[in-house]
This record gives structure tokens, sequence and C-alpha cells, in this order.
């Protein structure tokens, strides 16, 4: 799919990877990009980073959670193109299994459930205005990886890409190509989620050690995604092997 001219509606926007696919959106001449998160004021600064020449930059605060208002972004509206899911939490302090269980609550429900959701909206979305469109959908590398210390995170982000390739036969029923991208470490505002509102100790040695990703990274594998007319019920790796490219 070539994104310019396109609609693209983009989760979890306000900062990180969101952000920096709001903005590579743009640069490949999206002409209209929905953003969406509970964080207004973050919102409002991808908007100014991500509004150009041909685009323009509506703000939605949403709550994915909330799937009336999710539901509410594609009514009315005839040209959402490209949807990228995108929120998401971890579960941050204390370790499993130790989180709290309203904690775990909240992760499945973004990770996990409103991935779900923002796919089947935007499918019925595309699917009623018959144009077809092109859904990525945020997993982790840890969806590959048990992981104790986080094993509720790392079951929602398994069934992100479990879901994502499941959607595949929408391609050849719809023209709708629904995928997933799983990045590694990211320097993104989540790490600090990890502390509870600061880096963890244990973090620093393990981030030396390894190619730490950033946004921009994250968000030229999701165009690639988008512009292979090819790839349906799929997922791209972004490993943090220093050996990788």
């Amino acid at each position: 799919m070539d994104i310019k001219g396109k609609t693209a509606l983009i989760t979890g926007a306000a900062a990180g990877i969101g952000r920096a696919t709001a903005i590579a959106f743009a640069e490949r001449g999206a002409t209209r990009l929905l953003i969406a998160d509970v964080d207004e004021a973050g919102l409002a600064e991808t908007a100014r980073l991500a509004a150009g020449d041909g685009t323009r930059v509506d703000v939605c605060k949403l709550d994915v959670t909330d799937s009336d208002a999710f539901a509410a972004l594609f009514d009315g509206d005839a040209s959402i193109d490209i949807v990228f899911n995108n929120a998401g939490i971890v579960s941050g302090p204390p370790p499993y299994p130790g989180t709290p269980i309203k904690r775990i609550e909240l992760l499945v429900a973004i990770n996990l459930t409103s991935v779900i959701v923002g796919t089947t909206l935007a499918v019925r979305h595309m699917q009623a205005h018959g144009r077809g469109g092109a859904i990525v959908n945020t997993a982790s590398t840890g969806a590959l990886n048990p992981y104790i210390d986080d094993a509720p995170y790392a079951a929602s982000k398994a069934g992100v890409v479990m879901f994502s390739r499941s959607c595949g036969a929408l391609k050849d029923r719809d023209g709708i190509r629904v995928n997933a991208v799983l990045p590694g470490v990211t320097e993104t505002p989540i790490l600090e989620k990890l502390g509870g509102g600061e880096r963890p100790e244990w973090l620093g040695p393990i981030m030396e050690g390894i190619r730490i990703h950033q946004p921009s990274d994250i968000a030229a594998a999701v165009v690639r995604i988008v512009e292979d007319d090819e790839m349906a019920g799929d997922y791209v790796t972004l490993s943090n092997d220093r050996a990788a490219s």
C-alpha cells in the first residue's frame, strides 16, 4: 500500500513508537492522521511534530479499553486506510507473581483486548467501504521468550502475535492485511514504567550488552509492513542482537 494520500489511525501516539510512526507516515505523504492516547499533552506534541504540508492531524483523547469510545472513532468516517494498534503497558513493580491483580487485568485489557477490538473495528470499517486496508499490531520480542518477572506482559504480547497471524486469511477474502511488529528493547518512556517511575538498576547492565532500538527504527518497520502488499498474517521481529541489521 502506498501511504501517500491515505488516512491512518494510531493508538498510543503520545510518545515513543506511536509518535515516531505518526511522523513517518506524514513523511510518506499520509493525507490525514488520527492520533489517539490518554495523554493529551503528549498528543499535542505529536501533532505539532507530524503536521506538515499536505498532512492533517486530528487529536483524539482515547482510553483504548473503552470499546464504545474506540468504535466512535470509526463512526461516520469513510477514510481510514491504515490502523496501527500500538497502545501498551508493562506491569511494573513488584515482579510477577507479586503483580497486583488489577494491574494484570489492565495490562491484558490494553495490550491484548484493545488490539483485538481495534483490529475488529478496523476490519469491519474497511469491509464496509470495500477498499481493503492495512492493520499493524504492536507485540514484542517478549512474546517469543518466557519471562517470569513480567509473565502477564509476555503472555499478552504472545496473544497479539497469534491473533495477528490468525487474521492472515483476510487478505484474500477482503484485501485487508493484518500483521504484527515485535520490537526488542526500545528507547521509549515505557522503560521508566519498569521501575514504577524510574529505570530499575538491573536494567543498566542489560542495556549495555545489547543494541537499543530508537522509536524511529520501529516506525520504519511499520512503514515497511504497510507498504508490503504481500505481507499478511505475519510479523517482523526487531532483535536487540548487536549483529542484527
